[in-house]
């Protein structure tokens, strides 16, 4: 082999890329993967306005809701389990750009909708791309990040998707009253347009993907150009010799593995089930509250324009939890913060539970702060936790098998969501089963969880080879 060919080899990309400072290129796509995730979190917290005024338009009841929602997740349990296939075969920008685009014609498809069964088909189409954009994209970028930095962009990439959130409620607290739930499907297909073209003009393929597909030039290439970058900004960028390449590629050769890995090995394997236990209580707990809320506040009396007003506020919880977590996730390791939290933002959402209707005050507030837990140990889930613990040749497969797994959960959540809404239980039920859920995922951190702060992707994963190898 060249220099050239051994320098784009998987091993020397890894090697270089893990040398490198935060630059450019990785601000740019923690944007862009960003944006495609700024998609999912917008859709998934309109659903929950747009079903309340349904409800109250008497264009559905409880029960078609309750399909709309399932539906939803169901779109995005099929998108998972379709995300490795596509990302591996076409790449990760590819995949980030079709599977956005898919769910922004859905999107235009929803707006037009004749009827509440043609609507939830739509719903369906629009899960079917959010469900595979959201592992491809922060998957990826984990292949471009420094150990000691991924952490933070991973994090970074949450708040920007995860001001979708707060932006969704605003955007429905305007347009629902003034033009109806079609405006905002039109505004959410518009959204997604833009984000395909972005990503499609300016976002880079990722080198670790080129080298595992033998596209060693392409891969040296792109790491040259980074790495000529660093060193115009002042930064000193330590050389990889080929001899440390050809030693580090004798030890294991790197190619796409079959799927059945995933199963097969045991070290995967722990990592697959932790991973899964943590999307299914992601989306459980995530679900309830941002889908559900609005229809909680009509069920106590409220009517919608207030109920979405007071989900507004509690809702201004998740920018400030995911920049707390972009400050602390690289400080501290990823176990016991999710042990700790998941429990106790359980407990905190039974606590809410119980407020009194007339209290509002303190629904809005203990509301902030339990979203503010939430979505910091979410991300920590979703994004920094699911990503990193999977080898780059099964990586993007195991974060999809994974995402549909925990999006079962998702189809489930409106069962009993609807069943304690008709009985006096209620909200207690609701949150009741969210404290269960999230004790069990924290049980299988603690006990199969791996520790992945401040190490290089090919370090977490020696223990799987060497499995594998023996």
């Amino acid at each position: 082999m060249s220099t050239e060919e051994i320098q784009g080899s998987f091993h020397g990309v890894a090697a270089r890329l893990d040398r490198l400072p935060s630059g450019k290129f990785q601000r740019k796509a923690m944007w862009l993967i960003g944006g495609v995730c700024f998609c999912d979190c917008l859709d998934m917290n309109v659903g929950g306005p747009i079903i309340a005024q349904l409800l109250a338009s008497g264009w559905s009841d409880n029960g078609l809701n309750a399909l709309f929602v399932s539906m939803t997740a169901f779109g995005y349990l099929v998108g998972g389990l379709l995300a490795g296939m596509i990302s591996d075969y076409f790449g990760r920008v590819k995949a980030c750009v079709v599977n956005v685009f898919v769910f922004s014609v859905g999107c235009i498809g929803a707006m037009l909708a004749p009827d509440m069964t043609f609507l939830i088909v739509m719903r369906f189409i629009m899960g079917i791309g959010l469900g595979a954009a959201y592992p491809a994209g922060y998957s990826a970028l984990t292949e471009y990040t420094p150990p000691d930095k991924r952490g933070k962009y991973q994090a970074y990439v949450g708040l920007i998707a995860n001001c979708g959130t707060p932006f969704a409620s605003f955007v429905s607290l305007i347009l629902l009253p003034l033009f109806g739930w079609r405006a905002i499907f039109l505004f959410c297909g518009i959204a997604g347009f833009i984000v395909c073209f972005l990503v499609a003009k300016f976002m880079e393929e990722s080198p670790r993907w080129l080298a595992m597909k033998g596209k060693h030039k392409e891969a040296n290439a792109l790491v040259s150009k980074w790495e000529e970058e660093a060193r115009a900004h002042g930064h000193t960028i330590e050389e990889v010799s080929d001899k440390y390449i050809t030693e580090e590629a004798g030890k294991r050769e790197v190619k796409q593995l079959p799927t059945k890995v995933l199963f097969t090995n045991k070290a995967l394997l722990k990592r697959l089930v932790v991973a899964a236990a943590l999307c299914w209580t992601n989306f459980v707990v995530v679900y309830t509250i941002v889908s559900w809320t609005p229809t909680i506040f009509v069920t106590r009396g409220f009517d919608v324009t207030y109920s979405v007003a007071m989900s507004v506020v509690m809702n201004l919880g998740i920018p400030l939890g995911v920049f707390i977590l972009s400050q602390l996730v690289d400080r501290f390791g990823r176990k016991p913060q999710l042990i700790i939290l998941m429990p106790l933002s359980g407990i905190l959402g039974l606590a809410w539970s119980f407020v009194p209707a007339d209290q509002t005050a303190l629904i809005m507030a203990l509301g902030f702060i339990m979203v503010a837990m939430v979505y910091y140990w979410s991300l920590i889930c979703s994004s920094v936790y699911l990503s990193e613990p999977f080898p780059t040749e099964v990586k993007i497969r195991a974060a999809g098998f994974a995402n549909a797994f925990g999006r079962i959960g998702a189809i489930l959540n409106p069962i009993w969501v609807a069943y304690f809404l008709t009985t006096d239980l209620g909200a207690i039920g609701i949150f009741g089963v969210s404290l269960l859920t999230a004790c069990v995922a924290a049980i299988l951190v603690a006990i199969w969880g791996v520790e992945t702060k401040g190490k290089t992707l090919e370090e977490i994963n020696d223990v799987v080879f060497k499995e594998t190898n023996n």
